[in-house]
């Protein structure tokens, strides 16, 4: 993974994802992918004050990557046969 792939995953994807459920109306965050998702931005950080090797954030950044493409690919069918709650 590219640095820039990871910031992006972090920063927009899996963000998105966490809120997925979200409207103004109704905020609605998934904890648990919220609570990854913080703890590769703060590794993330350390990396960029140079505390950490970008390489520790390789685990948390595989589930949260696995994670995004498992509902995209979920969201997507469920538009596609019009399946809702």
């Amino acid at each position: 993974m590219e640095i820039s792939y990871v910031e992006e995953l972090l920063t927009q994807r899996a963000r998105l994802l966490a809120r997925r459920d979200s409207t103004s109306a109704h905020p609605c965050i998934d904890k648990e992918i919220e609570e990854l998702r913080q703890q590769a931005l703060e590794l993330f950080f350390k990396f960029q004050d140079g505390m950490a090797q970008f390489s520790d954030l390789m685990p948390i950044c595989l589930v949260l990557e696995q994670r995004v493409n498992t509902n995209r690919a979920f969201l997507k069918w469920e538009r596609d046969f019009g399946i809702a709650d």
